[in-house]
């Protein structure tokens, strides 16, 4: 009985011993103050403006299209009525001449690359010099030189007067749709040898 007694004393003065080690020696009865702790509320997101969910007006637009071929080449796309193919990556050009309220104002612009069946478009802005009557639309590029000589129109001076085309609905903001009275055609040159495409 002894040394179960000796034994619990032994393992008391390891646990004072023990704890002694890792216990602050200057134990205090007093209780530390709360930490001071100052809230402050987050600045609130600005309010949208009212116009901001609104989408934004659409911008009003006339639109011009055509198509672009060389002429008497039978190459991807060959029209046998028209002897023509389609000229991928030709452009052309629309020149408006401005009047009086215009301050003779001139327009001109180039039309978006045809693609590989000739058509191309531009977009025109500027509503208040485009009239029909006073726009003509002119060959401004041929991407080869096998193709390149103007043939309608033939002089390359002369545009071709636009026609509106007669659409059923048009897109918002779409004030109208226009082609040239006829297709815009390059040929070969005096070597007659056509693009190998």
């Amino acid at each position: 009985m002894t040394t179960m007694k000796s034994h619990g004393t032994a393992v008391a003065v390891v646990a004072v011993i023990f704890l002694g080690a890792f216990l602050p020696c200057h134990a205090s009865t007093t209780v530390d103050k709360p930490a001071q702790y100052y809230h402050k509320a987050p600045t609130p997101a600005p309010s949208p403006s009212p116009h901001s969910s609104s989408p934004p007006p659409i911008q009003p637009v006339i639109i011009v299209q055509g198509v672009i071929f060389c002429k008497s080449c039978k190459l991807r796309g060959y029209n046998r009525d028209m002897d023509a193919s389609p000229l991928p990556n030709a452009t052309a050009t629309l020149v408006c001449y401005g009047d009086e309220d215009t301050k003779y104002r001139v327009l001109n612009q180039t039309s978006t690359p045809s693609d590989k069946t000739g058509y191309f478009y531009m977009m025109v802005y500027d509503l208040e010099i485009f009239d029909r009557h006073s726009c003509r639309l002119y060959l401004r590029s041929s991407p080869t030189r096998l193709c390149a000589a103007p043939f309608v129109p033939s002089n390359p001076k002369l545009g071709l007067t636009l026609v509106r085309d007669q659409v059923g609905r048009l897109p918002e903001g779409v004030r109208g749709v226009f082609h040239p009275r006829s297709a815009l055609m390059y040929s070969p040159g005096r070597g007659g040898m056509c693009p190998p495409y």
